[in-house]
């Protein structure tokens, strides 16, 4: 799944005759620009459009998408162009889907509808991706609400045993943070597992799993109240099945629990299942793969029997076990989407992810990209798209991977490649080149002086008379000014400084030559 062009021509959000050109001859492209610029708006249309297709429910708004599926010498290799507008009339109206084989080189043809949209019997959908994930790091559902019915449906599965944990998950997943546990488990399940560990270890001082506490609750759809685990059938009877034999004590409690905003509180019962040891883990992990067991968990805690889950991990900077929660936002937000890459991706998948590195300190921010691509499972086919408003996520890109969103002088929105290279700018140039676009890298205060002093170097005389004030300082001419501003700057370790190398040169000489006489 590789996306190549989107034009989105009728108004969606702030978007309205946006083209974006994403590069397909890569893994990942990322879009920067300003707040208000429309970058997470692109991911969130692209999420409309492609929940739609999947469900065969009309466009929400005018587009054109151009995207390609398979690889050379797999069964599916094509180039889609769907021409969407619910101006239409009806849904076969409404969409135009055009499919070229590259296999035998031969011209578009349109494809039926009916035919586009996924199957609910078999779950396929042979011209659109297999799978869409989605993270976004801050509190808004605006992203989420899109899955939400895609994830009813899992459930409603669920809960009549129609899943088959060995097939693929839901082709729309939305990642959230209750998911960096589940995946941290699922790095410790199969001892085969070294490189993630090794970089569990190396990157975030994770050594190993101490212990894991599952709270199960009496879930509102309760069937039996006589059964020990209320009635639960299918995937959620069996992962509970496998993890009860190995628990110390399972105690059953009936306590209160909070059910409101308000505090009011009811009476439940739980159940506490306490791992002691990540051996434990493996012993769990014979009958099971670590993509299974993440999806076992998932598909628990929407059964809305898992209440709560408590890890403890042994960490290299510490003698005693800490709890997962106590790792670092940016650490737990590096599990969910490392985590979302490696046990829930697959062939022909797209990866939205909005500010994902909105946690990460700079020595992360500066390799998260390389990260990202040790953890997909299948480059050749996914296509990675990220929003960032981080300068060192593109140090090591080409500018056809790099989108930059703008707002011009009527609120229009663009979108455009950089006009150079991210990969060797350096932070500094990159800050200051169209892809952030900051006229320097300074605080304002030290380029203010540093203004002054360029402006009062290069005129060719100096006022005498003591007409500057600045807080803090008694009346001076230009001459002491200046020399004051030298004197404080070259402190901070500037000489000259200006956006203009020929003026640069034209100072230093000036300045310079001042220097010398006075000498």
């Amino acid at each position: 799944m590789k996306v190549d062009k989107l034009h989105i021509r009728s108004r969606f959000k702030n978007l309205e005759d946006v083209k974006v050109d994403f590069d397909e001859n890569h893994l990942m492209t990322v879009i920067v620009g300003r707040n208000g610029s429309g970058k997470s708006n692109v991911l969130e249309a692209l999420v409309a459009i492609f929940r739609n297709l999947d469900l065969g429910e009309a466009p929400l708004f005018s587009y054109e998408l151009d995207f390609q599926l398979g690889e050379k010498g797999s069964d599916k290799w094509y180039d889609v162009k769907v021409d969407a507008d619910p101006g239409r009339g009806t849904l076969a109206k409404q969409y135009q889907v055009s499919v070229k084989d590259k296999h035998n080189n031969a011209d578009f043809k349109l494809i039926p509808f009916s035919k586009v949209k996924r199957d609910n019997k078999t779950k396929q959908a042979e011209y659109l991706p297999n799978f869409l994930f989605a993270y976004y790091s801050g509190p808004s559902d605006r992203l989420e609400k899109y899955f939400r019915k895609h994830r009813d449906n899992y459930y409603r599965e669920l809960l009549y045993n129609k899943l088959d944990l060995r097939a693929d998950i839901r082709s729309l997943f939305y990642a959230k943070s209750l998911h960096s546990q589940f995946v941290l488990m699922a790095f410790f399940l199969n001892p085969e597992l070294k490189r993630e560990r090794i970089f569990l270890q190396k990157e975030l001082g994770i050594e190993s799993l101490d212990s894991i506490h599952f709270v199960l609750r009496r879930p509102a759809w309760e069937r039996d109240k006589e059964d020990r685990f209320w009635g639960a059938d299918g995937v959620v009877r069996s992962f509970i099945n496998l993890l009860y034999p190995h628990a110390l004590a399972p105690v059953k409690v009936n306590r209160n629990e909070d059910t409101s905003l308000t505090g009011k509180n009811k009476k439940n019962d739980f159940i506490h299942i306490f791992l002691p040891s990540v051996e434990t883990l493996h012993e769990i992990a014979k009958q099971l793969t670590p993509s299974i067991f993440f999806k076992m968990l998932e598909s628990t805690v929407l059964s809305e029997i898992i209440s709560e889950v408590h890890i403890r991990v042994k960490v290299t900077y510490a003698q005693d076990p800490i709890t997962f929660h106590e790792l670092s936002e940016g650490e737990q937000q590096l599990l969910t989407v490392l985590g979302l890459l490696k046990f829930t991706g697959g062939k022909d998948s797209l990866f939205l992810l909005d500010e994902p590195d909105t946690h990460l300190n700079p020595s992360w921010a500066v390799k998260y990209l390389k990260l990202l691509r040790e953890f997909v499972p299948n480059p050749e086919t996914c296509h990675l798209l990220m929003v960032t408003h981080h300068p060192l996520a593109i140090a090591e890109l080409e500018k056809e991977q790099v989108q930059v969103m703008k707002r011009g002088d009527e609120n229009q929105i663009s979108a455009k490649m950089p006009d150079e290279n991210p990969r060797g700018m350096g932070i500094n140039l990159i800050l200051r080149s169209d892809m952030f676009g900051l006229r320097t890298t300074l605080d304002d205060d030290t380029n203010q002086r540093l203004v002054n002093r360029n402006a009062l170097a290069a005129k060719e005389t100096l006022s005498k008379d003591k007409i500057v004030r600045e807080h803090g300082f008694p009346p001076e001419d230009e001459e002491q000014y200046l020399a004051r501003l030298n004197s404080e700057l070259e402190d901070l370790g500037f000489n000259l400084a200006t956006d203009d190398p020929d003026y640069l040169d034209f100072l230093r000489n000036k300045y310079h030559a001042k220097s010398e006489e006075s000498n």
